[in-house]
């Protein structure tokens, strides 16, 4: 009744202010990559192909400089606003498997009405985290971004370990003096293209297994493992044996806590959560895509990015550029500037 009356009292408000009904507002159709029509699945499929890069990148030793481009370009020169969206989505489905959560946005969307619940997630973005089971969807949310901070931490050690091997390496010791204005380029003009999701992870992403794998993974709290160490194979065939191996382990019993940076980021993920519950990335495409863009997490990899591209406009060698990659394109345990994959992962402490 508590939660009620706050949100009683919010959409009064909110309809004085802003008499617009949400209803009224122009919608667009989901992209048609999804089979079950859902944005937030299609648009966070991007991350999960980004972090099966990680996958890569940590468990496999460059061995020509061809590799290591590749590496850059997908580590370094990110397109900005797609993974920060798929990051945003990802987290925001992930937040959504809390029962309590759902139940409790659900009940409010059918006492109040669909339109005024989406004219107070509109309107407040940080409505949504104090619903009941709000705090443990969220609690989810900085578990699973801190396993992966410390897993892309590991990505980046393994590569600048590398960066020091490749000095002995011909190829490592590639003289790039000449050539880094045009890789540096290359990298620009690339990051400003939509980046290709495997089809097998976008078949996952829209199929029926989702929910059950991310729900057993929000279960695990305090797992060592990442969503993305149980899920070792993308496959399109057989989507059970990708999820086999995900269950769920001890509950958490220590708090986490919200980077003061990113506390709007992180009221953004919920909110897509509650909109998640109600199908709303169905219905109301317009007022999902305005809540999964943060311009938080947008500013945080511009920045980053063009501390990627400054490090390597003054390398020398190849084996520069795997350091420059270990430190601005994944993260380096201790650093203090964020890094790229830092910019999609370090949210709690």
């Amino acid at each position: 009744m508590r939660t009620r009356t706050k949100f009683c009292a919010l959409v009064a408000i909110l309809a004085i202010a802003a008499p617009i009904a949400v209803s009224q507002a122009p919608t667009t159709p989901a992209p048609a990559a999804t089979s079950n029509g859902r944005l937030l699945p299609t648009t966070a499929a991007a991350y999960a192909d980004y972090q099966g890069k990680v996958t890569a990148v940590m468990s496999n030793k460059f061995g020509s400089a061809k590799e290591l481009d590749n590496a850059l370009d997908t580590f370094g020169a990110p397109n900005i606003d797609q993974l920060s969206s798929s990051w945003v989505s990802y987290s925001g489905i992930l937040a959504a498997q809390n029962p309590e959560f759902v139940k409790e946005v659900r009940n409010i969307d059918q006492y109040y009405g669909r339109e005024r619940l989406m004219l107070g997630l509109q309107r407040d973005l940080g409505y949504a985290k104090t619903l009941k089971g709000g705090a443990d969807a969220m609690q989810t949310v900085l578990a699973a971004n801190s396993r992966d901070a410390a897993r892309v931490s590991s990505a980046g050690a393994f590569v600048r370990e590398q960066s020091y091997t490749l000095q002995k390496v011909t190829w490592g010791k590639e003289d790039m003096r000449k050539k880094k204005d045009g890789v540096v380029s290359t990298l620009r003009s690339s990051s400003k293209n939509t980046r290709t999701v495997d089809d097998a992870v976008q078949k996952l992403f829209a199929g029926p297994d989702l929910n059950a794998m991310l729900a057993s993974f929000a279960a695990s709290p305090t797992g060592s493992e990442t969503l993305w160490d149980k899920v070792q194979v993308f496959t399109a065939s057989a989507p059970g044996k990708a999820f086999s191996s995900v269950a769920p382990v001890t509950v958490a019993q220590n708090q986490l806590t919200v980077v003061p940076e990113f506390q709007g980021t992180v009221n953004r993920m919920v909110t897509l959560a509650a909109l998640h519950a109600i199908d709303a990335d169905q219905s109301s495409a317009d007022q999902v895509k305005a809540t999964m863009a943060d311009p938080t997490t947008t500013q945080c990899l511009e920045a980053a990015q063009m501390e990627m591209f400054g490090c390597l406009s003054a390398v020398a060698s190849r084996s520069d550029q795997a350091f420059c990659l270990a430190r601005y394109g994944l993260r380096v345990s201790g650093e203090k500037q964020r890094s790229i994959a830092g910019c999609v992962t370090e949210i709690a402490n």
